[in-house]
């Protein structure tokens, strides 16, 4: 999720059990904490981009490394109010609360998140919810701020409610636009290895379908909402770019071949070549548009240059006549395709 959700459900956790005296300092030591795993986009690399694709949501997201970056958190806020009388285990309770918030939160996206590092290398993605949703994030922020203002943590547990509530209205979101994907499917003759269903940008009304059947994957957008008719856009297919494939036609053991491998990992193995564009390898998991095969992402190879890194590159398009295509999406209007 966006730093600013990250930090205000941290903050509301860490509210939720407080005293009313105890409000404020659990709100910001909270938020502190909450948005601290965050700070992993700092490993980067000038020389290898997908460096910080790697190491983002990883170690520091995990449900085992948690408890120490809450520890630090507060200790540090011990050591910046060291006047204040606040216990150290009543500011290190509000802390590890709000960090293991973090991993969990980021698990409800997509994007793919390492909750149980060192012990498994799993990316978990619930896929429930988009990394940006201001319908998620609003009341949020209303009602923590107002925890704030009054310091009183029924604000923030009212947050935190509305917050749960709505998660779970994206899971079932989610196993509405699985089990239509699945239909779908089946009544096109098509045998299914793999199904994917996302929200698309910023809702969880209008969903992105991928599922493949055999070497081909298949792109459709799906707006669903509890009691209204469901409305399909169709999309098109890509060629999966298999592992089988890559290796016909890069080099073993080269650079190139082992960052194709981390981008396919990072992924989840959604790898797709651009029609128009042969060299890039794009994550079909994501796209601005739902029912798009134009990736919001994604890696140019080079073949010429095999002990060269990749280059990471993103295809946003963003132009308003196209914004405006995707609202009318989400509100179950027709539009015309766009690929």
């Amino acid at each position: 999720m966006d730093p600013l959700t990250q930090a205000t459900f941290g903050a509301a956790a860490a509210t939720t059990i407080c005293r009313s005296p105890e409000t404020r300092h659990a709100i910001i030591i909270g938020a502190l904490a909450a948005a601290a795993p965050d700070l992993d986009v700092m490993i980067r690399s000038n020389t290898d981009p997908l460096l910080v694709l790697e190491y983002h949501r990883h170690f520091t997201h995990s449900f085992f490394i948690a408890p120490l970056i809450g520890f630090i958190v507060a200790f540090f806020f011990k050591v910046l109010f060291h006047k204040k009388p606040w216990p150290l285990r009543r500011l290190l309770l509000f802390a590890v609360v709000a960090t293991l918030t973090h991993g969990l939160l980021d698990a409800c996206t997509s994007y793919g998140t390492m909750l149980y590092w060192p012990f498994h290398g799993h990316r978990e993605s619930w896929d429930i919810i988009s990394i940006i949703d201001p319908i998620f994030t609003l009341p949020l922020v209303i009602f923590t701020l107002l925890s704030f203002i009054f310091r009183r943590p029924i604000f923030a547990q009212i947050a935190l409610l509305l917050s749960v509530s709505y998660l779970c209205l994206g899971l079932y979101q989610h196993s509405q636009a699985h089990t239509y994907a699945q239909s779908l499917a089946i009544s096109r003759g098509h045998q299914v290895d793999r199904i994917s269903v996302r929200p698309s940008f910023g809702n969880i009304a209008l969903w992105r379908l991928v599922y493949r059947s055999g070497e081909t994957y298949y792109v459709d957008a799906l707006r669903t909402l509890p009691f209204a008719e469901d409305v399909l856009y169709p999309g098109s297919k890509v060629t999966a770019y298999t592992e089988v494939l890559a290796r016909e036609e890069l080099l073993l053991e080269s650079q190139q071949i082992c960052d194709l491998e981390r981008f396919r990992f990072f992924s989840q193995g959604y790898l797709y070549r651009l029609p128009e564009q042969p060299n890039i390898i794009g994550d079909l998991r994501y796209s601005m548009f739902p029912d798009s095969i134009q990736p919001l992402w994604g890696i140019r190879l080079k073949p010429n240059q095999p002990n060269k890194h990749v280059s990471f590159e993103y295809f946003r398009n963003t132009d308003k006549p196209h914004l405006v295509r995707l609202f009318c999406m989400i509100q179950g209007k027709k539009v015309s395709p766009i690929d």
